[in-house]
């Protein structure tokens, strides 16, 4: 597998600015808070205190809301933006921008300071940690990035990315005919984790268990996925094919929650991260709802989520201190197979960094035939059309691409549309 400068590079500078200070001078902070809950009340007390809010006296547990009008929501932060951002100072001074589409499609840009960068890192190598993986391992990356052109290196549709010891694997080139070389690739490279969406690394399984063949790289600890719902059936079968545990991170472009499973498969609200608190929905499920506590830009406080949990055990054999809910229910974006078998997930990267459509929605008609439909926003172009047909082509090739633009796209019964509809007989 041939080395990649680019992503070598970009990993250089990603780990000069971002990562040494995630490892060495955030996690220790955060990593006393596992056990200790005299070391996680005095941590979320000090963030409290400098985000002056009241912070909960129990955050070993969950506090209940009991007035749904004293949180927001996406719609608040979409109406009126600038009411949520914070004026610079010397602590906020370097600023991004980063965009999420969501599950209803709706794009949120967001802004976060450099801080927030860091803080990610560092609770997502907290993550890592559990799953097995120290800085330094080998690595092997399955997600939504694109690594490599239309035609593989090697073999393989991917590359090598030297600094972070990574095998940078395209989720973009999954099929019955390239599948085998997947498995050898990461069987060679044999890597202490995967990281991948589950819908990339279920296909790899499932065709696995299909054609009779088990994963024998010998190193591979845990997979850990995430941006997706991990569904208990695909972890079953991802578990049994590649012969590890299967850990996943739950988590959002607001950075008000995050999730992060255990060796014991107990997913643990990280009472850390952000302030968390449920509000009741039917059937013993909650709603998650949080407020930020690393994003000093724009500060977000009782965000409704949109996601729901139920309540798990009080306590977990692993002995962390952070409270317990059962999988999250949400983010069940289809799985769309093209004729040539590839099958494609996690689409809301299309409407990314697009200002100009208020929702959109992906239709996939059969045949590699897709149906962009797009609410325009008043300053809607043609350019903008042509944006969102290269951001899908660019990603998956051999696509018939159109855009349509509507005054509205139908809801469901719970007020949300199908993000990806399939409709291979319009």
């Amino acid at each position: 597998m041939l080395f990649s400068l680019k992503h070598t590079l970009k990993s250089i500078w990603r780990d000069f600015i971002i990562g040494w200070r995630a490892r060495y001078l955030i996690y220790p902070k955060i990593a006393r808070n596992e056990y200790s809950s005299k070391e996680l009340s005095l941590y979320t007390d000090l963030q409290a205190l400098q985000l002056k809010i009241q912070n909960p006296t129990n955050v070993t547990g969950f506090s209940i809301i009991s007035d749904k009008h004293n949180c927001i929501d996406k719609n608040s932060v979409l109406s009126n933006p600038k009411a949520f951002i914070r004026s610079r100072s010397i602590k906020t001074l370097l600023r991004n921008h980063i965009s999420t589409s969501g599950s209803t499609g709706r794009p949120l840009t967001l802004v976060q300071d450099i801080n927030t960068v860091v803080r990610e890192e560092a609770f997502v190598y907290r993550q890592l940690r559990w799953a097995g993986y120290r800085n330094g391992d080998r690595r092997a990356w399955l997600r939504g990035d694109i690594v490599c052109t239309d035609k593989p290196r090697q073999g393989v549709y991917g590359c090598r990315d030297w600094w972070s010891n990574t095998l940078m694997l395209s989720s973009y080139h999954i099929s019955s005919n390239t599948i085998r070389s997947y498995i050898d690739a990461l069987e060679a490279f044999d890597p202490v984790l995967i990281q991948a969406y589950p819908s990339s690394i279920y296909a790899l399984a499932s065709w696995m268990i299909t054609n009779g063949v088990q994963y024998s790289g010998p190193s591979l600890s845990s997979i850990v996925t995430s941006s997706e719902t991990l569904e208990p059936a695909m972890q079953e079968l991802i578990e049994k094919a590649f012969g590890c545990r299967v850990l996943d991170w739950y988590g959002q472009a607001e950075r008000v929650v995050a999730i992060g499973t255990c060796e014991h498969g107990s997913h643990h609200v990280l009472t850390d991260y952000g302030m968390v608190e449920l509000l009741p929905e039917n059937d013993g499920l909650y709603e998650l709802v949080g407020t930020n506590y690393n994003n000093h830009a724009m500060r977000l406080m009782r965000y409704r989520t949109g996601d729901l949990v139920r309540i798990g055990p009080d306590s977990c054999p692993c002995g962390r201190v952070f409270p317990v809910v059962d999988t999250v229910i949400g983010r069940r974006d289809k799985i769309i197979t093209l004729p040539d078998g590839r099958k494609i997930g996690r689409l809301d990267h299309v409407f990314k960094g697009m200002n100009n459509v208020v929702e959109g929605q992906v239709v996939y008609r059969g045949e590699y035939r897709f149906i962009l439909r797009v609410v325009p926003g008043p300053e809607w172009l043609l350019v903008d059309a042509e944006r969102l047909v290269h951001q899908l082509k660019q990603r998956i090739e051999g696509l018939i691409v159109e855009v349509e633009t509507v005054a509205a796209i139908p809801r469901g019964p719970n007020g949300k549309f199908e993000f990806v509809r399939i409709e291979e007989n319009a």
